[in-house]
């Protein structure tokens, strides 16, 4: 009887967050509706339609949100629907010119669904009896809770069509497509949807004391914090986080005057540990118990020096590499996680809201020109290019000259920020930058040396590799009369760890050969053919091959003439066909056919 009547309860929550927010319902309802059309056949400029619905659909949330903390007319809350609409409609017509979305649009639309998602959380607790932290807990219950549900419900739909379909009688081709569409984009956006509770607001004030008491006990349910959640926060995820941060200070501490400064090994890292930090203090803003108290106190003290140093020297970095989008929001994040550490450790748990305003703000400044992250990386990068460029006498009358001899640092930064340009499609907008340059040859006419070996950025450091591939297109015969075996082999400038090389068997007029991989003691790689007495018959060096098939400027596309190396004596000729190759700092690694004929 209790599981009929949760059920129950349930399928009425889900028609209440249907007329509660039914504008959203319907934006969902198209999403679906073109994902559907989209099953059956292409659809032009789809993505961009199902991400304005999608983002339509939270600006409708908000606005809901909006409206029941603050406003009490029909006629406010039909104003702040329509102003949803028109943002939608103005994001649309902002994305539309592109046919297709390219990274600096999904970035920005990344950015604005999580600022909206944030803000769908905070606006209950604006200047509410309703803290933050006990609606980022309702929240965060809310997903997971939706998640385990619509996966399961998924899983379980697509074996019931997989057995039918296997068992019974042939179903539609797009019919687990089409179940999928509406498990994900109707159901579980509603089924979030009812787990969040009518807050109190402005339009609450006149409630009789029987209707705020039921209203409290369900928004009760909702922030409580579950005991299982309890236990991992404040027994496991709390003790990790402790034990994370005692090598991350103990690395700052043995690093900070010398390699911390000039190294990005720790960027990543610190922010994915501040990230961590951020949401486990305000999981742990009500908890009461020893760990949850101790960590509330300590460690946003701790997050503000960690944060600090990281964002300067990422601030330092800049004038190395300049300004990338990445760059610009790590720095972004990192003076975001500095004023939220501050707060956390000098203001109390009922003010943790306030670093979702600073987040807002900080979203808005990174996504809006001319100040957004693509914008401010665009001009620094062409600057830095043209400085770089100028201060070797290089670019004159918007004409670049050639010059092989400047400083190698100088090189670096050209060849990083021509690549930036080309790869963000910003080099067309340079009238002196010839397009295609770092996809093409035109580079080494251009600046006077080569790109070929592009520079890494490894752990902070910048090293040369280069990879080629036998171009099989203009390839397309190999003579091979002068020789009775072929074999497909890796070669490598060094022995890899636990390899073993047990040799490949040759049978010729009833002899045996074997063909070993060797190296000596500088671990140079040699290819060897002995016969049945271990008499070497004929060593190759690796090392001229993998200077010719991988010389300092030329295409990265092997013809037949440059990926074939022969070597031949009274007893062996020996020929090797490189199909891909690769280097690596002092590592050389191949993909060869190995021709051998036996005199």
């Amino acid at each position: 009887m209790k599981v009929k009547e949760k059920f129950q309860s349930k399928f009425a929550g889900i028609l209440k967050a249907i007329n509660r927010y039914p504008l959203t319902m319907l934006l969902l309802l198209a999403a679906a509706t073109i994902s559907a059309m989209l099953i059956q056949q292409e659809i032009e400029r789809y993505f961009q339609y199902l991400v304005t619905f999608l983002i339509g659909a939270l600006l409708t949330i908000v606005a809901q949100q909006i409206y029941e903390r603050f406003f009490t007319k029909t006629s406010q809350r039909l104003m702040l629907m329509a102003g949803a609409l028109v943002l939608t409609g103005a994001y649309f017509f902002a994305i539309y010119p592109d046919s297709t979305f390219d990274l600096e649009t999904s970035i920005k639309t990344g950015i604005a669904v999580f600022a909206l998602l944030m803000a769908f959380i905070w606006v209950p607790s604006i200047e509410n009896k309703l803290t933050f932290n006990e609606s980022f807990m309702a929240t965060f219950k809310a997903f997971f809770i939706t998640a385990l549900f619509t996966w399961i419900i998924a899983g379980g739909s697509s074996l019931i069509i997989f057995a039918v379909d296997r068992l019974l009688f042939n179903v539609g081709d797009n019919t687990t497509l089409h179940t999928l569409n509406i498990i994900f984009t109707l159901f579980a956006p509603i089924f979030f949807l009812s787990f969040t509770p009518e807050y109190f607001g402005n339009k609450d004030k006149l409630l009789e004391d029987d209707r705020v008491a039921l209203r409290e006990e369900t928004i009760g349910r909702s922030i409580s914090c579950p005991n299982y959640l309890n236990i991992l926060i404040s027994y496991i995820i709390i003790p990790i986080t402790g034990l994370y941060t005692v090598i991350l200070l103990a690395y700052i501490l043995l690093n900070i005057g010398g390699d911390f400064w000039t190294q990005n090994l720790l960027e990543p890292m610190l922010v994915a540990y501040s990230i961590t930090v951020i949401i486990v203090y305000i999981l742990a803003s009500h908890l009461d118990n020893k760990f949850a108290n101790i960590f509330r106190k300590v460690f946003p003290k701790v997050l503000i020096p960690i944060v600090l140093f990281q964002t300067i020297a990422s601030i330092l970095k800049i004038g190395e590499v300049g300004i990338t989008y990445g760059r610009y929001y790590v720095i972004l994040f990192g003076v975001f996680a500095l004023i939220a550490a501050l707060i956390f450790s000098f203001m109390s748990v009922r003010k943790n809201g306030l670093i979702v305003a600073v987040l807002l703000i900080f979203s808005v400044i990174s996504i809006i020109p001319p100040i957004d992250a693509f914008t401010v990386s665009r001009v620094n990068q062409i600057s830095l290019l043209k400085d770089t460029l100028e201060e070797n006498n290089m670019l004159k009358n918007d004409e670049i000259i050639p010059n092989s001899s400047i400083p190698k640092e100088d090189m670096k930064k050209i060849v990083r920020t021509v690549r930036y340009l080309e790869d963000m499609n910003y080099a067309k907008e340079i009238k002196w930058l010839p397009n295609n340059l770092y996809s093409s040859e035109k580079f080494e006419n251009t600046f006077g040396f080569s790109k070929d070996y592009m520079q890494m950025e490894i752990d902070g450091e910048f090293v040369q590799s280069k990879s080629v591939y036998l171009n099989w297109d203009n390839s397309r015969v190999f003579n091979v009369t002068d020789y009775e075996h072929m074999m497909y082999m890796s070669i490598h400038s060094k022995k890899e760890n636990n390899e073993l090389d047990e040799g490949i068997i040759i049978e010729e007029d009833g002899n045996t050969f074997t063909v070993l991989k060797k190296y000596d003691d500088d671990n140079v790689g040699s290819i060897e053919i002995i016969d049945e007495n271990d008499e070497v018959l004929i060593k190759v060096d690796t090392k001229p091959f993998f200077e010719k098939i991988l010389k300092m400027s030329g295409p990265e596309d092997l013809s037949l003439e440059d990926a074939t190396f022969t070597q031949e004596n009274d007893k062996i000729k020996l020929s090797m066909l490189a199909n891909s190759g690769d280097w690596y700092e002092d590592q050389y690694n191949a993909e060869i056919y190995l021709f051998v004929s036996i005199k």
